[in-house]
């Protein structure tokens, strides 16, 4: 009774309703194959998909049963569309075991023992759970674009559809015939690989998708997208003016889905399906990615109220490509494990002398991608309004351009996280961080004034012209890591050490944590006998800095995060008299050295590079931490004749993170004294 009526009596309205009905199932269940917690029967490429294929292709092409459905896609898809469908089947089945019950979301608490049911195990990098997602995804995927092209098949004749047949030529090797973007040449990408990139170039242009044949093409030439061509300046010409046009993240998911985009970059390839637990998000690494993307090139256009201040940030920056290619890259480093940040940062160094970007660019991505989650964590961990925090923050970020591009690549990394996770309560928490850092970048970097009166709050009126020339005489970073209400005690101190030659000053806070502040002449290997002093009386060095004075004087702030289980009375008198003895009495230091406990995930990592900025040469370190690293780093310096002009060291979850500008008779160090320079750093670590 039933197939009478819906074949022929009701065929039209039965496929609206089961294509709107699909739609609406898809909206309700994450809508992405890509779900760390995917639903297996109502999610998309799920069971249920193929259900409504079946129905749509009995009903529209009146195939007589189940046979010869599966017969319907192209041959070469029916093994794939078949083993896909089983292995469905078989983890739903897993699952209603492990959960005994009626249950078709594969939820983290069931994901670990249905892997292991269905024969997944744990990898060198990957756990079982992780592996069969990832395959899970695959397979997904083949039910759902397979499904996806009979839904149109079977609804095409109920679907009015303009035809424009005008052949319009765009270049001598791409053309767009029937509204789709063809190549003129039936052997153009086998013959001439790169230009598959530029077709995507194309795509983005004339927002004109593919012709069938010219999809199969390029997947079939896939492979010859080698390490050469990825070096071709014509590809990445092509692949840099995609992020300039008006579909970014259209362009990016097409190349992504035709897997061209992780074959242009394989660092972006690894993160494919790529399944890494963590808290609230909902989708893989790289759809995760694609979302961000999608965030941010919205906002262009968007007209919700609350997103205006971040459009009219968006709309005022000058290259958004930046900010695109930020954000594609910002989680390569999730392929390797923990700490992705800065595991992401050392590959995309190699993109970016791939892509031979300029050192603005360069140093901006770079930027991005090592702090992308910066901004997040200070704005949710932090109180925005107190002078000490937007003073770090500021001196992080360094100038406004970098500060706008921080605070857009927050919202849309946060926006991707899930559909909920940008609350009203985490925009504002952010704006307030981006507006009081903003007003103080402003207010130090086009003048000084506002900042000079905040000077008048905490100086006696005897010390303001003091105090000023000392702000005057020291750098740029000092002033933006340093509130108001600080520098005049950093005036006494460096007052105290003309004198005697050496002051010191300790700032604990309530959290264990301490600051060392040391001032004293500069003199060579100065930085590194405080931190071998430091570190011979059992303190753990987490953060430092070093700012050296126009006539000199340095002033080198160190934090401690073991203090408070460290301290005893008399440890202030102890690191004093110290410190006094190796640097004014030139005492040998106390050379405290352990190895590191554990075998570390990470490779050692050493970079000099002299483009980075006008006077200085830059030495960065990523290293497994132990006790008496940053001591034989420094001293590695000091004997090679290499003066530390200014410092950031960083050192969080084991991995130390430290980052010189360095000089070697007031100039950049030259070829032969880097590769010394390198050989010695590499032996120092390796031990």
């Amino acid at each position: 009774k039933v197939y009478p009526e819906i074949a022929y009596k009701r065929q039209k309205d039965f496929v609206r309703e089961k294509l709107q009905e699909m739609e609406k199932r898809h909206m309700g269940s994450g809508d992405s194959v890509f779900l760390l917690e995917p639903h297996i029967k109502e999610g998309e490429g799920g069971l249920r998909d193929v259900h409504t294929a079946y129905w749509l292709s009995k009903v529209a092409l009146k195939t007589a049963g189940p046979s010869e459905f599966f017969g319907l896609p192209n041959p070469s898809d029916r093994k794939r569309f078949l083993s896909a469908y089983d292995f469905l089947l078989r983890t739903r089945f897993c699952l209603h075991l492990e959960s005994c019950r009626k249950n078709d979301i594969l939820s983290f608490e069931y994901q670990r023992n249905v892997s292991q049911g269905l024969g997944f195990r744990d990898s060198k990098k990957f756990r079982a759970a992780e592996r069969m997602l990832r395959y899970y995804y695959l397979k997904s995927k083949v039910i759902k674009d397979v499904t996806r092209s009979l839904m149109v098949t079977c609804s095409r004749s109920y679907v009015p559809v303009f035809r424009d047949f005008r052949i319009m030529k765009i270049t001598d090797d791409f053309s767009v015939s029937g509204g789709r973007l063809i190549a003129v040449r039936e052997n153009l990408l086998a013959d001439r690989p790169e230009k598959i990139i530029e077709s995507f170039y194309w795509l983005a242009k004339t927002g004109k998708k593919f012709s069938l044949v010219m999809k199969d093409n390029i997947r079939t030439n896939l492979l010859k997208i080698n390490r050469r061509r990825r070096s071709s300046p014509e590809a990445v010409h092509y692949f840099l003016e995609i992020f300039r046009g008006p579909r970014v993240y259209e362009t990016l998911r097409e190349m992504h889905e035709t897997g061209v985009l992780g074959r242009f970059v394989p660092e972006f390839g690894a993160l494919r399906s790529l399944v890494v637990h963590e808290p609230y998000h909902m989708y893989t690494v790289d759809e995760h990615t694609l979302h961000a993307v999608r965030y941010l090139e919205e906002l262009k256009t968007t007209r919700y109220r609350h997103l205006e201040g971040l459009q009219k940030i968006l709309l005022g920056m000058e290259r958004l490509d930046t900010l695109f290619m930020a954000l594609l890259f910002h989680d390569i480093g999730k392929a390797a494990g923990r700490h992705h940040e800065e595991e992401g940062y050392k590959r995309l160094k190699h993109i970016m002398e791939r892509f031979n970007l300029d050192i603005k660019k360069r140093m901006r991505i770079e930027f991005l991608v090592r702090n992308h989650i910066l901004m997040s964590r200070t704005a949710m961990r932090s109180e925005a309004s107190d002078a000490g925090v937007v003073a770090g923050f500021a001196d992080a970020v360094g100038d406004p351009e970098n500060l706008k591009a921080i605070y857009l690549i927050t919202y849309a990394d946060m926006s991707a996280v899930n559909p909920g996770f940008w609350t009203t309560w985490k925009a504002y928490l952010l704006r307030e961080l981006y507006e009081n850092t903003m007003a103080y970048l402003t207010g130090i970097s086009e003048n000084r004034t506002g900042y000079f009166k905040a000077l008048t709050e905490f100086s006696p009126a005897s010390l303001l012209r003091s105090v000023e020339e000392f702000v005057e005489e020291m750098p740029e970073r000092y002033v933006l890591s340093t509130p108001a209400d600080r520098v005049v005690n950093d005036y006494r101190l460096l007052r105290e050490a003309s004198k005697t030659g050496f002051a010191m000053r300790t700032d604990s806070s309530a959290d264990g944590v301490a600051e060392l502040s040391v001032s004293a002449g500069d003199r060579p290997g100065l930085f590194s006998k405080i931190v071998g002093l430091l570190l011979s009386r059992g303190l753990n060095i987490v953060n430092g800095k070093i700012f050296t004075g126009k006539k000199g004087v340095v002033i080198d702030r160190i934090s401690v995060s073991n203090w408070k289980e460290v301290w005893w009375d008399g440890l202030e008198t102890d690191l004093e008299q110290g410190l006094r003895s190796v640097i004014t009495d030139e005492r040998p230091v106390p050379v405290v050295r352990r190895s590191a406990n554990i075998a570390s995930p990470f490779d050692i990592f050493i970079e000099i590079d002299n483009e980075a900025s006008e006077e200085f040469s830059v030495v960065e370190v990523f290293s497994p931490d132990r006790m008496g690293l940053l001591y034989d780093v420094t001293d590695v310096m000091f004997r090679e004749g290499v003066n530390i002009v200014s410092a950031r060291i960083n050192t969080e979850a084991g991995l130390a993170q430290d980052v010189f500008y360095v000089q070697t008779e007031k100039e950049k160090i030259d070829y032969q004294k880097a590769q010394e320079l390198l050989w010695q750093l590499w032996n120092v670590l390796k031990n």
